[in-house]
């Protein structure tokens, strides 16, 4: 008989040695990152630029993600729909997009086709014409997503913690910007931010699957040329140094009559490249970041105030927010919110037991094999080594840190970078209902839904 009373035992730790990749800066300054991955015959390519949400200026809110949306729409030699046909052509893909970090364009392929998808590629990235045409009816489509998530409480709640976490901040704005900015881009205004942020100087080229990283290296040479290695000074990154709270604010966005809360708890985190990112990991893992973590444990199987609740370190090039997030019927969102509250103080007052140290290590450990098996899953990871300046070695050496972490270690990171007595508590739920449960954590600023952005223009 199985005894089903009891999750089985670990199995031996595997050897694990992340796949090699060859890393090389050709002459007009693009850097490729490219690894041979044994496998089906496809091909996964994808360009990287210091083009991300950072950079929008302070009035221009969604400036890089709709440039990034509009570079594919048309070239010197081509238009959108000739793109479009020659992808199909190849039975590809061509996609283009932004973060907060970079913008990107991706290029995946058969093997066979890595000739035309790299002249393509190329193409697009060096020639793109941005027409008036286009830009208007991706502006028309952009202001139309932002009339639908203003009705999503959802993205309601993570706008108005990212607004009160980074307030005079780039990061206080949606990606996507809102109706005012958005209406307000220009067509000038685009082409001088692809001109200074979509430079090879500066860019990586992330090529994985069926390839020969040597000759890949000489076959993006040949694309793209000597490109502009004499391009002007480098792009200003911007410093983003949010105030912090003083105490506990709650922020209610009033949706009378709504059965279901919204809950963020937040303030502002550490970056990628923070010394503490990795031992921050396992403290996230332990509290939030698994099924099986104290808050979901807390608010979920102890409580059933919510179907899950979770929290995350945010990794950015600057401090990305740390959020506690939860979906809770609105008669228990107080509680909910004093319960998780007390789970970010508990884990700063104690060590954690050495036997849920070692369970929350044995799982972090033991998935991270099953996040390297496709092409797309190992060019992550040299996605986030080119946009971090991570060092080569910086995987393999990623499970021995992990093995390191000490339960001390965790208490130190804990009270260095969680402050439940600074923190902004917003909920998306019928203010009449929220207020009286939540007006003892702190002050409380109630918020009307934001204006629907219009569809005119």
């Amino acid at each position: 008989m199985i005894d089903r009373s009891a999750p089985p035992p670990p199995g031996e730790v595997r050897p694990f040695r992340f796949p090699d990749f060859q890393r090389t800066q050709l002459r007009n300054g693009l850097i490729v990152y490219a690894a041979r991955l044994q496998g089906p015959p496809l091909i996964s390519l994808e360009m990287e630029f210091p083009a991300g949400g950072q950079n929008d200026p302070g009035d221009r809110g969604g400036l890089a993600t709709l440039t990034a949306s509009l570079i594919d729409e048309g070239t010197e030699r081509r238009g959108a729909l000739e793109i479009a046909a020659q992808v199909e052509r190849i039975g590809g893909y061509l996609t283009t997009g932004a973060d907060w970090d970079v913008g990107y364009l991706a290029v995946g392929c058969l093997s066979q086709h890595l000739p035309e998808s790299l002249d393509l590629l190329a193409e697009v990235v060096t020639s793109p014409t941005f027409p008036e045409e286009e830009i208007e009816r991706l502006r028309r489509q952009r202001l139309a997503e932002l009339l639908r998530r203003s009705q999503d409480p959802s993205f309601l709640a993570d706008e108005r913690l990212a607004r009160e976490i980074y307030r005079g901040t780039v990061y206080a704005h949606s990606l996507l910007g809102d109706e005012e900015s958005v209406s307000a881009i220009s067509r000038p205004e685009v082409l001088a931010f692809y001109r200074r942020r979509y430079r090879l100087h500066g860019a990586s080229l992330i090529a994985v699957g069926d390839l020969d990283p040597e000759g890949i290296v000489r076959q993006v040479e040949e694309a793209f040329g000597e490109g502009d290695r004499s391009a002007g000074e480098e792009p200003r990154v911007p410093e983003i140094r949010p105030q912090p709270f003083p105490g506990v604010a709650v922020h209610i966005v009033d949706r009378p009559g709504a059965a279901q809360t919204e809950l963020r708890l937040g303030h502002m985190g550490i970056s990628r490249n923070d010394p503490d990112y990795i031992p921050l990991l396992t403290l996230n893992a332990l509290l939030g970041g698994k099924f099986t973590s104290r808050i979901n444990l807390n608010l979920r199987e102890r409580h059933g105030y919510t179907y899950g609740a979770f929290s995350r370190f945010v990794g950015r090039l600057g401090p990305g927010p740390f959020v506690v997030n939860a979906a809770v019927a609105t008669e228990v969102a107080g509680a909910a919110t004093c319960e998780a509250l007390g789970e970010l103080r508990r884990i700063r007052e104690e060590p954690v037991e050495p036997a849920e140290l070692e369970e929350t290590l044995s799982y972090m450990i033991g998935v991270f094999p099953y996040t390297l098996q496709t092409i797309g899953d190992l060019a992550k990871r040299l996605e986030t080594l080119a946009t971090y300046g991570l060092p080569d070695d910086y995987f393999n050496r990623y499970l021995e840190r992990l093995a390191r972490v000490t339960r001390e270690e965790l208490l130190e990171v804990a009270q260095r970078h969680l402050h439940p007595d600074r923190i902004a508590v917003v909920a998306v739920g019928p203010a009449e209902t929220l207020e009286p449960q939540l007006e003892s954590l702190g002050p409380v600023t109630v918020w009307a839904r934001q204006e629907e952005p219009s569809l005119a223009g």
